[in-house]
């Protein structure tokens, strides 16, 4: 027979092991927990915690309105991808804002500052919105002031002082290096270009100059090619900044990764601008098609001297010096703004595709254990409005923004600001996209 001492002692220590489990289990083992963080994952992934709630008015989306950048194929996801400033724009700002347009033709912007929200009000809708990625105190507005006339604006945030303002095309976009903004005009008539400009994110808007097609070595511009301010068009002339008027045909791209540099890609002839000096001129340019892979380096697609057959290169973001792609590289896969990281030899999308050698990326599951935790809320909001449906028929909207370990949920009447579950995938995309 056992001593009751003995029994009573047994039991005391199985149930010190049991709370002991239970308090190390939410822990990695790396961190001396009892289970894998992958685990403690999956317990805690349908409770996510709500940063800030915006409660939208009916009629009010997070969608914007009038047109599409020129080099997109197709309307940009609603939710983007990773919140880099070389994807499309987004309706939701980082982890700071939401973009809006309501009855009427109102618009605002409102941002999640000090505790509290901030509404930057238009009375035109919004065609695109960006906030600056260096620092996030400039907003980029583009409006649309009728079906053919936009206006694009940058504002000091949180103040909301204009810092300035000018008629533009439907769209605007920020430098990668976040220090200049690039808009433009098509031309009127069928002619196939389009007139851009770039102007300063800090200081006094530059003097208007236009590229004037002049660089030795370097083939002329196409026949009656507009080289002289004087030669534009009323609203061309009236665009401010260094401007220069390329040729632009469908399927044609464009890419602003420093102040001082954009690449154009065209009808399978790709050409290197360099601004100095407030004028735009040719580095360089060249036959073939031209692919952006961020945020480190550009890839060229062309014709090879040797084999006369297409071959791989890559090169800088600064400089047209390419570089051969070793022949047995995989494939890269077709162009698309949804891949918007790439190293050496590996790139992920936004949606969790891969290309090239295995990641260490982690698999992205918070999307989906967002669309089921929030679910409820969207089925709720269903029934106390009839539009809910008719512009989120499936459920919830998600947005992720890893960068920032946050993600925007429209359910419906409300657009929530979660905080992400602190898995490994958010330390790896933090350091992977950061900026050049």
């Amino acid at each position: 027979m056992i001593p009751k001492r003995y029994l009573f002692a047994s039991m005391f220590i199985a149930a010190m092991l049991v709370l002991l489990a239970f308090v190390q289990a939410p822990r990695s083992t790396r961190e001396g927990g009892a289970m894998v963080a992958d685990t403690t994952l999956e317990l805690t992934m349908e409770s996510f915690e709500t940063l800030a709630e915006y409660r939208l008015l009916d009629g009010w989306t997070p969608r914007f309105q009038g047109a599409l950048d020129p080099d997109q194929d197709k309307p940009w996801p609603p939710g983007g991808g990773f919140g880099t400033p070389w994807e499309p724009a987004s309706a939701y700002l980082a982890d700071q804002g939401l973009a809006l347009n309501g009855p009427r033709g109102h618009s605002e912007v409102v941002l999640w500052r000090g505790l509290e929200w901030r509404h930057y009000r238009f009375d035109a809708p919004i065609a695109s919105a960006r906030l600056d990625p260096a620092k996030g105190n400039r907003l980029l507005v583009t409006l649309m002031l009728s079906p053919q006339r936009f206006e694009t604006r940058l504002l000091e945030i949180p103040e909301g002082r204009v810092l300035w303002a000018t008629d533009s095309g439907p769209w605007s976009r920020f430098s990668w290096d976040g220090q200049a903004v690039l808009l433009g005009l098509r031309p009127p008539g069928p002619e196939s270009a389009l007139l851009l400009t770039a102007l300063p994110v800090e200081g006094e808007v530059p003097p208007a100059t236009l590229a004037p097609w002049e660089e030795k070595g370097l083939p002329p511009p196409p026949k009656n090619w507009p080289t002289r301010q004087e030669h534009l068009w009323d609203d061309g002339k009236d665009l401010p900044g260094a401007r220069l008027l390329v040729p632009w045909q469908p399927g044609a791209r464009m890419w602003f990764p420093l102040r001082d540099r954009l690449w154009v890609s065209s009808g399978n002839l790709w050409t290197l601008w360099a601004r100095s000096k407030g004028l735009w001129k040719r580095e360089a340019t060249g036959p073939g098609a031209l692919y952006a892979q961020p945020p480190l380096r550009m890839a060229l697609l062309g014709p090879d001297k040797k084999e006369g057959a297409p071959a791989r290169r890559t090169g800088p973001l600064d400089q047209a010096r390419w570089q051969p792609v070793p022949a047995d590289t995989e494939p890269w896969p077709p162009y698309d703004p949804a891949w918007s990281w790439w190293a050496a030899d590996q790139a992920a999308s936004a949606w969790d595709a891969r290309w090239g050698k295995p990641s260490p990326l982690p698999r992205e599951r918070q999307r989906e254990a967002l669309l089921k935790a929030d679910r409820p809320e969207w089925i709720t909001a269903s029934g106390l409005r009839a539009s809910v449906r008719g512009w989120l028929p499936d459920g919830p909207e998600v947005a992720l923004r890893e960068a920032s370990a946050a993600a925007w949920v429209w359910v419906g009447d409300r657009a929530l600001l979660q905080r992400l579950q602190p898995t490994g995938r958010l330390p790896f995309l933090q350091k992977a996209l950061k900026l050049p």
